[in-house]
């Protein structure tokens, strides 16, 4: 019993020093996890869209600092050390979304992201190697559908949704025809899908098959005369296609010189003067270009001019080949008949041998059509030969053809990649405002409309000046204007240093009109301008100088869009009264906003011919007004792509947005 008692107090007495020994452990570790918590700070922040949804998943990076990924509510926190001292940036990776904005604020770091859809690449075949113009595309999946109609040479674009891709299941609707996987194959890197209507497994856009039995053999007995005769249109067009290569070789020495020239004004590290220098010789290069499309107008000419010559020959082909089908029936009547008659002869000599003089009746008769058979026979042949030196003359014919498309539809390719490239370098934006948008969408491959801008620096300060012109017509005749101007402007300011807004408009109309000989010819071809220069000075205000021709200038100010309007005058054109152009003058602080543009965006129309209209546009500017203007350049798309679903764009469009 004693022996017990003493186990138990041995035992008491062990416990009673662990627990102290514990407690001696964790108070240590609390003054060092106190120590530690004191020597760092936790930053705490969410992540949600533009529309105020959180953002599951997103790394938010803090350069020099640390990192944090969003969980299903948008929140995240980053520890980082004292040390380091407070944060200044933050980045984010998250696939399928970019940055708008960042804040700290009381309740912690607040991230804004703009959720990104991808651009679906695809072409569509009626059937082998033909391109479907202006098809009806429709892509259908679980809770969305996207609509989009195809270009003259069956190419499509289409926005889909972020996360989504095309895989064989994926169901299309061309032209209210439904397309499943057999009709269509996917490139998963480019992006890229082609669709053909017929299915034809034989064709390079799909993949390739064996043939069946049944279709070798039956490929084996058709009749080859009619496959020579046939005059496969088809054929034509794919030949057109494949030879589109030919007109590059024309312009080659200039397009290598403006691309070297475009990245050259592109780098930042290039002196005034050079840039001056570069954009001389970029200004003499599209000179030479617009001498080349002269050339393309001419050879334009003379395709439509062979297109009627083949439909002529199509025509009398179908002419020729109806009748020869009808003569065709007509002899094989008429040779039946000669057999059934034969036979009725045949019996009749068998059986009234007697009857010599009706069996010799009968015999001239025969011979009779005997003769006329083979007279229809020689007949026959004439025609076929006939017919087929038609047919090798329309083929001929459709080569000179296919050469000239060729050229015509690279040049105005090649003019599209020029234009892009004489348009101001997102740099100079940079250098001269806080924030900017530029919202420019053509109508065709090349543009009527243009924007332009320089900065340059004087003993007054910098000055910047910045315009959008909206030339006469669009296509092909927009952008010869469109080059014009441009040289024009970059004559007036950047050479001549002309920054008064009124002299430049005026300078500029008496190019336009020396450029194009309007004083001796009747051509009215002009411009539409918005023009500003903006004095900026020293105590983060500016000045600006406005003229317009034809166009106004809005301004975001005291919480209000406010508009100058321009002078009642085009530039250009055959202007009796020559009134002068004016200048008015506009005070801004830091924050204020500048909209300049062209009429496209009012006019376009939706589904049931109803324009956007200046007041709607005009209200949306100033609704979004306090946003940033990437987000507010996101707003006027979604916007206009609402408005006009499933029509048409009807002109090229314009909207540049700057803030003070």
């Amino acid at each position: 019993m004693l022996s017990k008692l003493i186990n138990i107090q041995i035992k008491l007495s062990f416990c009673t020093r662990f627990i102290i020994r514990s407690f001696f452990v964790i108070g240590l570790l609390f003054c060092f996890s106190n120590a530690v918590m004191a020597q760092t700070k936790i930053i705490m922040g969410t992540t949600s869209d533009t529309k105020g949804n959180s953002v599951e998943g997103v790394t938010v990076i803090m350069p020099n600092i640390g990192k944090g990924v969003s969980n299903s509510n948008g929140g995240f926190t980053i520890e980082y050390p004292a040390s380091k001292g407070y944060p200044k940036k933050v980045n984010i990776e998250k696939e399928g979304y970019s940055l708008v904005d960042y804040d700290m604020g009381r309740n912690g770091l607040s991230i804004t992201l703009r959720k990104l859809d991808k651009t679906l690449k695809g072409q569509v075949f009626a059937q082998k190697n033909t391109p479907l113009a202006g098809a009806e595309i429709i892509w259908k999946g679980v809770n969305y559908e996207k609509v989009t109609k195809a270009d003259a040479v069956g190419n499509f674009y289409m926005e889909i949704p972020n996360g989504k891709t095309v895989t064989s299941s994926s169901e299309f609707i061309i032209n209210g025809k439904k397309i499943n996987g057999r009709f269509f194959s996917y490139n998963n890197k480019l992006n890229e899908v082609n669709i053909v209507l017929s299915g034809d497994l034989s064709n390079p856009v799909l993949k390739a098959e064996k043939p069946k039995k049944e279709e070798i053999k039956e490929k084996v007995e058709e009749d080859t005369t009619t496959v020579k005769e046939r005059v496969n249109l088809e054929k034509v067009v794919n030949d057109l296609e494949m030879q589109k290569s030919l007109l590059a070789e024309q312009g080659y020495k200039i397009r290598r010189a403006m691309e070297e020239i475009a990245e050259e004004l592109n780098s930042s590290n290039i002196t005034a003067q050079e840039k001056s220098r570069l954009r001389r010789e970029l200004d003499a290069l599209s000179k030479q270009l617009i001498e080349n499309e002269v050339a393309f107008e001419a050879a334009q000419a003379e395709t439509r001019k062979l297109m009627d010559k083949i439909r002529g020959l199509l025509y009398e082909k179908d002419s020729i080949t109806t009748a020869f089908t009808e003569k065709i029936e007509e002899v094989e009547a008429e040779k039946e008949l000669a057999r059934l008659q034969m036979i009725v002869v045949g019996i009749v000599a068998l059986l009234l041998l007697v009857v010599a003089g009706g069996a010799y009746f009968v015999s001239r008769k025969i011979n009779k059509q005997n003769e006329d058979l083979e007279k229809s026979n020689h007949d026959l042949n004439q025609t076929k030969g006939e017919l087929e030196t038609k047919i090798e003359q329309i083929e001929t014919l459709n080569k000179e053809v296919t050469t000239k498309n060729q050229k015509i539809t690279d040049s105005i390719r090649y003019a599209q990649t020029i234009q892009e490239a004489i348009l101001p370098a997102a740099i100079e934006f940079e250098k001269a405002f806080a924030d900017y948008f530029v919202l420019y969408s053509p109508k065709d491959m090349v543009s009527g409309d243009f924007y332009w801008m320089t900065n340059q620096y004087t003993l007054d300060g910098q000055k910047t000046v910045l315009a959008t012109v909206d030339c006469t017509g669009h296509g092909v005749p927009g952008a010869f204007m469109s080059m014009i101007g441009n040289t024009l402007l970059n004559e007036i300011v950047n050479q001549e240093k002309i920054f008064d807004t009124a002299q430049i408009l005026t300078r500029l109309h008496e190019g336009v009109k020396k450029s194009l000989q309007q004083n001796n010819m009747s051509n009215d071809d002009g411009m539409d301008v918005c023009i500003c220069t903006i004095h900026f000075n020293s105590d983060e205000t500016a000045h600006v100088q406005f003229t317009g021709a034809k166009r106004p200038l809005y301004y975001f100010q005291n919480s209000f869009l406010q508009s100058l309007k321009g002078d009642v005058k085009s530039i250009g054109g055959r202007d009796r009264k020559e009134k002068p152009f004016t200048t008015q003058d506009l005070y801004l602080m830091k924050g204020d906003c500048l909209y300049l543009m062209t009429d496209g965006f009012s006019d376009q129309q939706n589904s049931d011919n109803k324009k956007f209209g200046t007041t709607r546009l005009l209200e949306l500017l100033e609704k979004n007004a306090s946003l940033a203007l990437p987000v507010q350049k996101q707003e006027l798309n979604d916007e206009l792509q609402t408005h006009s679903w499933g029509v048409e764009q009807r002109d090229d469009i314009t909207i540049v947005g700057v803030k003070i």
